[in-house]
């Protein structure tokens, strides 16, 4: 019941009650509470004619960052003798320094400034708004008036700067990069020797071979380097998605995935993104600044999910891919995973695995005994069983801790996998 309701009631009670006991006392107990009604109707709030602009500094930071929001709001209309202002903050949003409300008055043509200070993990937060209440000096009548201001910042997940990763693509892109082609061309490493053949360069000329073999011309043949497309896969399947001590298991497949795409992009390929989860998210191939900032924007909407269709990898759109390209699984894998992989290898996809322990993951939260020791033994044979298939099929494996950084695993590891390769 509001103030104005229960205080025009009460009137009414006193003022009946004295004439029907024609008694004064009710009468006068009446008489306070209507001047107490008219000074509030004279003084009740103006309509609100407001200039309101949120600014956030910064739009995009990452994870952990703080960042600054500014509210001001300028009174274009009549005077008001008292305002709350009220920023509607976006759950899981922490105010760190501030508040994003304010209970002041408003002159005509005043401004005043609402400034806060804020962290949030990854993801995008929209500001629904700002919601203001203007009454009078007794609090009787009050006027509640909400303006959207759609606003959003993007937080990030935090990136981790790797070393070069050398991947080998059976194919590549006729731009110049980093990758070798396998082939002869145009190139500053050595690739091989052959007879030498009208038209040659002579700058070219094998001198030691020919040295070896009177008579006889040869010519340095080198290996160019070029840029692949290479798509990456993040597992968001909500059954992957394991709880352990720090934290969910998909924000650390998050933070490699950013790691890699800005080592892929850094290198001058082309890069894509797939998430597949609840629902289907892709980015399509790119290159450069904009496609860096494309893959930060879909990492940070992010989100876990159940599906019956995108549950399972054969459910998956392979037809995106470009035939015999690079993709990128992260993912703690599961044993129903395994024959879709191997299918993709016989697809002629080159395939690479970043697979988190989920076993070493949730080892801490176990219990000590023998039935838990036991238990572990069994579930790392079975892994060691399911990475022994996807070995078999050429499907290049990382296994990977999450409590050491993944610039100390993913580099290293993939690297000498590829020279295994060659």
């Amino acid at each position: 019941m509001s103030r104005v309701v229960f205080i025009g009631l009460l009137i009414y009670l006193l003022v009946f009650a004295g004439l029907a006991t024609l008694r004064g006392e009710f009468l006068a107990m009446a008489i306070p509470l209507l001047f107490y009604m008219a000074f509030g109707l004279i003084d009740r709030p103006a309509i609100m004619q407001l200039e309101i602009h949120r600014e956030i500094v910064p739009k995009r930071v990452i994870s952990g960052a703080p960042f600054q929001i500014h509210l001001t709001v300028t009174n274009r209309g009549q005077a008001l003798k008292e305002v709350i202002l009220q920023d509607s903050v976006p759950t899981n949003l922490n105010v760190l320094e501030g508040s994003p409300s304010l209970l002041c008055e408003l002159h005509t043509q005043e401004t005043v400034e609402v400034s806060y200070t804020c962290r949030a993990t990854r993801g995008l937060y929209l500001f629904p708004g700002v919601r203001l209440i203007s009454s009078d000096r007794f609090g009787i009548f009050t006027r509640t008036e909400s303006y959207s201001l759609k606003d959003r910042i993007l937080v990030r997940p935090e990136v981790h700067r790797l070393k070069k990763v050398m991947i080998r693509p059976r194919i590549t892109r006729i731009y110049a990069g980093n990758i070798p082609t396998r082939q002869s061309g145009s190139g500053v490493d050595f690739y091989g020797v052959r007879s030498y053949q009208s038209g040659d360069p002579l700058r070219y000329l094998n001198w030691k071979s020919a040295a070896r073999h009177p008579g006889s011309l040869f010519t340095t043949e080198f290996e160019p380097e070029r840029v692949a497309v290479i798509w990456l896969m993040l597992d968001a399947r909500r059954r992957s998605d394991l709880q352990g001590v720090g934290g969910p298991l998909f924000e650390h497949l998050v933070s490699a995935t950013a790691a890699l795409s800005h080592a892929f992009l850094n290198e001058g390929n082309r890069v894509g993104l797939l998430i597949y989860g609840g629902f289907l998210d892709w980015t399509y191939s790119g290159y450069g600044k904009m496609q860096r900032e494309r893959i930060m924007q879909a990492l940070a909407r992010a989100r876990t999910g159940e599906s019956l269709i995108f549950d399972k990898l054969e459910h998956l759109p392979t037809r995106i891919f470009p035939p015999r390209s690079q993709i990128v699984l992260l993912s703690p894998l599961h044993p129903e995973d395994v024959p879709i992989l191997i299918r993709w290898r016989s697809f002629g996809y080159d395939v690479i695995c970043i697979c988190p322990d989920p076993i070493a993951f949730e080892q801490d939260l176990l219990p000590q005994g023998e039935d838990q020791e036991l238990g572990l033994r069994l579930a790392r044979l079975e892994r060691k069983l399911l990475f022994s298939q996807l070995r078999q099929a050429g499907i290049r494996l990382t296994s990977w801790d999450v409590s050491i950084p993944i610039e100390q695993v993913i580099g290293g590891a993939l690297n000498r996998a590829s020279l295994r390769r060659v």
